[in-house]
């Protein structure tokens, strides 16, 4: 049989899906010489095609004598980012006085960092051969690295079209496309390059980038995770999908991801990097702090990693660690506005504004990192605040929070879940919240106290006040009561309807996965567990429901102060808090929440609950703790107003309020509002009724 007829029969066994018979005749027959490049060639692309890079690779590289064979193995290496495999490739590659030579030459060049002169050579191939792609492809990339976008994508296409399944050219394509923020022709063009070789690992990471970039996290995930399972040791696949994962809040497998980013890549501060952030993100400082020193042994001339080491320092109210590390931040890198940015936050910190501002007034904030330009605005608004330039630092507070919506978090977030969660309470309410009762055997929740109210309202005060009593168990913010809403939405009619149907061993279940969410917590000498979520006050039928027994706190302070305070805040966008960046959905939201609490009060008046005044509790705090503890039936402890004492006990503060709480009980929040009234004018309608229902 001649080697044309073998190579159209595994052709024919291959199609047929006899792989394994297809192999073994084109292995036989590479092993009687000569052999053809298109024997080659078929054998390779079969392996890529079944994701055996390896494979494919090891057969080029055995005929790498044969031009077509060197030719392909060249656009896989340089296509990966292989350069100095690709180097070592051309460089022992026999001459022949071709333009084959002239190529190898221009490809070096550009390996080397020397476009101009690839870009030369390029030209010089296509002088002598006008429809050479892969010289139009090199050519692209020269010009592209020299910022010669339109004539690169005009070449990049014209090698496309002589060369539909040229991979690579179709993946430099999405490059010029995506530079251009031609995200979904980007989008496209890297999945070309994906049909034409599925083993493409840059191609792969290059989509799920794309598909980030528009929101498509769910989908970017997907390429990515193809990527690290071609190659588990694919640092830039393992790097963006940690940071994927982390955006859709699967936190485990983002850390998972993470750290193999950082095993794979452990001279790239990148992954380090990013881990901190993670770890900062789940309220670990410590572990974010080691992330960013070791990222900083790394890179140490960052500008942007060291202020990320200096948040989080002053995040975790280590002011003077902080102060040091600022110091040793500017002998290297000296009016680096990074750092001079996080010296600022210090400087407000400690009361002196004046430096502050005269700080952040030295800074534009195209010199930030990026990830800093929103925080500039809410540091400049709050120190502007502070010195009671009120116009100025609402002008920036609208800023950073019209940054937030533009977030890649903020594109995928559903903002009309907090509405559909109101709107199936209320209507559960409106139905009189049907649950079949309890027996008085049942796990009623008599140890149990819920603190509610809304964001903004002093619960992060009052929670680590209370936190100082010996009895007292208190979860800060901890997705506890929401495990047993989540298994409830499973059952038929969801959340919260299928109350109405649960038996008690249902009931038991649902009781049991609350528990077990706090079991890790709790020590022998706590008698109460005190649950704070302000948010969660949209869920007290559910909870009053599940635990009949349970206590509830309820934190109030004037609705203009709470409404404008969250405004105020750079929160990490979530299902609530996207609704926090304009005033009138602040107002909206914060209006729906109070309602479902009267209607919550209607439907259940034996409900036990105990109003917290913010107020009060700063006016009088020893009275008003006093007060509470009657109410949740605690001995009165001497030094519960000592609040600073409880915050060294705890982690870190999970909120926005930690720096305030790390303060002295202060008067500066009370009646803030004051100074904003043209702003909050448009909205008295909807606060009246509660500012008057309150009696403020």
């Amino acid at each position: 049989m001649s080697e044309q007829d073998l190579l159209s029969h595994a052709k024919a066994l291959a199609e047929s899906g006899d792989f394994e018979s297809a192999e073994g005749a084109l292995l036989a027959r590479l092993n009687i010489l000569p052999v053809r490049a298109e024997t080659v060639l078929y054998l390779s692309n079969l392996y890529f095609s079944r994701l055996m890079t390896s494979e494919a690779v090891g057969v080029l590289e055995r005929f790498r004598q044969l031009r077509p064979c060197t030719d392909a193995l060249r656009e896989y290496l340089v296509g990966e980012r292989l350069n100095e495999r690709a180097m070592q490739l051309l460089q022992s590659t026999q001459k022949s006085g071709s333009t084959d030579d002239l190529l190898d030459q221009a490809i070096m060049l550009q390996i080397s960092g020397d476009a101009a002169s690839a870009a030369a050579l390029c030209r010089k191939v296509i002088t002598l051969q006008p429809d050479n792609a892969f010289a139009l492809n090199h050519l692209g990339r020269a010009l592209f690295n020299t910022r010669q976008t339109p004539e690169a994508q005009r070449a990049f296409e014209r090698a496309v079209q002589l060369q539909p399944g040229y991979c690579q050219a179709w993946h430099n394509l999405g490059h010029v496309l995506r530079a251009k923020n031609e995200i979904p022709a980007a989008e496209k063009a890297y999945r070309k390059a994906i049909d034409a070789a599925p083993h493409y690992q840059s191609a792969l990471v290059n989509l799920g980038l794309v598909l980030m970039a528009q929101g498509k996290n769910d989908q970017a995930i997907v390429y990515l995770e193809r990527a690290v399972a071609l190659n588990p040791g694919n640092a830039e696949a393992l790097l963006n999908l940690g940071i994927c994962r982390q955006i859709q809040r699967e936190y485990g497998l983002a850390e998972n991801a993470l750290q193999r980013a950082v095993e794979a890549g452990p001279a790239e501060p990148r992954a380090l990097r990013h881990l901190g952030d993670l770890r900062r993100e789940l309220q670990d400082g410590p572990g974010a702090v080691v992330c960013y020193r070791k990222a900083l042994q790394i890179s140490p001339e960052d500008g942007g990693l060291w202020a990320e080491l200096i948040s989080t320092l002053e995040s975790m109210n280590e002011l003077d660690e902080a102060q040091t590390t600022v110091g040793d931040a500017l002998q290297r890198l000296p009016g680096d506005a990074n750092i001079i940015f996080e010296s600022a936050k210090i400087s407000r910190r400690r009361g002196d504004n004046e430096n502050a501002l005269s700080a952040l007034q030295k800074i534009s904030p195209q010199a930030l990192h990026p990830r800093l330009v929103q925080s500039f605005h809410y540091e400049r608004a709050n120190v502007l605040d502070r010195l009671g330039r009120y116009t100025e630092a609402f002008a920036d507070y609208s800023q950073g929070n019209a940054m937030a919506l533009t977030s890649i978090r903020a594109r995928g977030t559903d903002k009309n879940s907090l509405l559909r969660q109101m709107d199936a309470v209320q209507q559960w309410l409106a139905k009189g919240a049907p649950a079949a009762g309890s027996g008085e055997d049942e796990d009623l929740g008599a140890d149990l106290c819920f603190l509610i109210g809304f964001p903004r309202s002093g619960t992060t005060l009052l929670d680590v006040m209370l936190d100082g009593h010996s009895q007292v168990l208190s979860l800060e913010e901890q997705p506890t009561i929401e495990r047993a809403a989540f298994r409830l939405d499973r059952l038929p009619g969801h959340y919260p309807n299928a109350m109405a149907a649960l038996n008690r061993s249902q009931r038991e279940e649902l009781r049991g996965v609350y528990r077990d969410s706090i079991a890790g917590f709790r020590q022998p000498e706590h008698t109460l567990v005190l649950d704070k979520m302000p948010i969660r006050t949209i869920h007290a039928p559910f909870m009053h429901r599940l635990f009949p027994k349970a206590k509830f706190l309820f934190a109030e302070r004037h609705p203009c102060d709470v409404v404008l305070s969250n405004f105020m805040q750079h929160y990490a966008i979530n299902e609530a808090m996207i609704h926090f960046t304009q005033l009138s959905g602040t107002a909206g939201v914060y209006d729906r929440v109070m309602r479902i609490w009267q209607q919550s009060l209607a439907a259940f008046p034996e409900l036990s609950v105990h109003y917290v005044r913010y107020e009060n509790l700063i006016d009088d705090t020893e009275g008003t703790l006093r007060g509470i503890c009657g109410f949740l039936g605690l001995p009165w402890q001497s030094g519960l107003e000592m609040h600073q004492d409880s915050m060294q006990r705890r982690p870190q503060i999970k909120t926005n309020s930690y720096h305030q709480v790390a303060e002295p009980v202060y008067q500066r929040s009370k009646y803030r509002w004051l100074n904003y009234q043209p702003q909050l004018q448009p909205f008295m309608p909807v606060l009246a009724p509660h500012i008057e229902r309150m009696g403020y």
